[in-house]
């Protein structure tokens, strides 16, 4: 349903669980001159609001209305920055009085956003100032996580476009430049331009729930949102090594994606992360971890958005030409087709029952309805992706192989 260009509600009929959610999400190109605004934004919403103005007060009203929650959240998908603002509350029927909560969340949900904690032109001073300072020291203790690092340090090395190289939750550089003002400008920004997706899961009164979010007199936008990223392959090998403190060293490895989201290689592209390695059964995780001993651990993650397929093993510092090499060759492996039939069925089975297991989880129902949204028909449904995982062959598996190519190479050596 689309209460207004740009503005999107969507409503998830579901029995499965105790309670319902409601969640705003708000989308907007990924922006270094925009990103650590939003993060701090939608932590200051967590702070308060002028009818709930401070975090014990909204603890006290949700405890009120049955222990619901309330969050917000930071994720990004392609090049676009996301924005979640989530409200889970009981369904009435599992309440001794059937009370409806629903007016309630919203009524929160409306003081939220409308009427934060502002004070002239910005946030509560004293107050951002806390977040921004929690944030600051958040975002440096992600830089001593060594593995954290090491992802930052592939991305710049992989990623042609600027936007693709920024954390989700910004850095230290750009959170220290925010104020106040900035941050409050950066949430009225999201409320005026954002596209903006609303879901609510779960068994609710959909004529109340229209009406109260039509009231939000959310205004026309239509935001250029590149969802799905690809960079065409360049043919010099990015490379960096430095130098850091740590017990272990970091080898990652990105590799390009010549394939897109459900094109003819998507299913195989896949089964290719899962054989190398994504599972405990992946090629790396036997021959380099286990049977060679040259990693302390190994695997792959596939971001079919951003088209990437990354690499990553923690090594000893002195081992990263025989880890490099030994990668390589399973990739060779699977490149000149020496796939076992194990190999190719027990990788089915585990995707088929990650696929299985999502069902069973909210949040994923929400993510399957917001890409359905996103990506039309081409979308792939439980039934139409279990039927283009089965029907996948070594054949298909040693083709993709071909469209997966080195681009970039980061090692960080631990010293101590």
């Amino acid at each position: 349903m689309k209460l207004q260009e740009g503005v999107h509600l969507h409503f998830i009929s579901t029995d499965k669980f105790t309670t319902n959610q409601i969640k705003l999400r708000f989308a907007a190109p990924m922006d270094e001159k925009t990103v650590a605004g939003r993060v701090l934004a939608a932590n200051m919403l967590e702070m308060g609001n002028q009818h709930f103005p401070s975090q014990q007060a909204i603890r006290k009203h949700m405890a009120s209305l049955y222990g619901a929650s309330f969050s917000t959240s930071i994720s990004r998908c392609g090049a676009v920055h996301l924005v979640d603002v989530t409200l889970s509350y009981i369904n009435k029927k599992h309440l001794l009085d059937q009370e409806d909560l629903t007016s309630q969340i919203l009524e929160f949900l409306e003081a939220t956003l409308f009427k934060p904690l502002i004070e002239k032109d910005g946030f509560v001073p004293h107050i951002f100032d806390i977040e921004k300072n929690n944030l600051l020291s958040y975002l440096e203790s992600e830089v001593e996580d060594n593995f954290y690092h090491a992802d930052l340090e592939l991305n710049r090395l992989f990623f042609i476009d600027k936007s693709l190289q920024i954390p989700r939750v910004s850095t230290v550089g750009l959170a220290q430049e925010e104020t106040a003002e900035t941050a409050y400008k950066a949430l009225q920004d999201m409320l005026r331009f954002d596209r903006i997706d609303i879901f609510v899961m779960g068994q609710v009164d959909r004529e109340l729930v229209s009406a109260r979010f039509e009231n939000f007199k959310f205004s026309y936008r239509n935001p250029k949102l590149e969802f799905e990223y690809n960079q065409g392959f360049a043919s010099v090998l990015q490379e960096r090594a430095e130098r850091k403190e740590a017990n272990q060293s970091i080898l990652e490895l990105a590799y390009h994606l010549q394939v897109v989201y459900n094109d003819v290689n998507y299913p195989a592209l896949l089964i290719l992360n899962g054989i190398l390695g994504a599972f405990s059964h992946s090629k790396l995780f036997v021959n380099v971890r286990e049977k060679e001993g040259l990693a302390y651990t190994v695997g792959t993650q596939i971001n079919i958005l951003s088209g990437l397929l990354r690499v990553y093993a923690g090594i000893d510092k002195d081992k990263r030409l025989t880890v490099l090499k030994a990668i390589q060759r399973e990739v060779r492996k699977i490149k000149s087709g020496q796939i076992s039939d194990q190999e190719l069925e027990m990788t089915k089975k585990m995707l088929l029952h990650a696929v299985q297991v999502a069902e069973d989880k909210g949040r994923n129902l929400v993510e399957t309805t917001y890409h359905q949204e996103l990506l039309g028909p081409r979308f792939l449904n439980k039934e139409k992706f279990t039927e283009a995982i089965l029907a996948v062959t070594k054949e298909d598996v040693v083709r993709v192989a071909a469209l997966v190519r080195l681009q970039a190479m980061y090692f960080m050596e631990g010293i101590e």
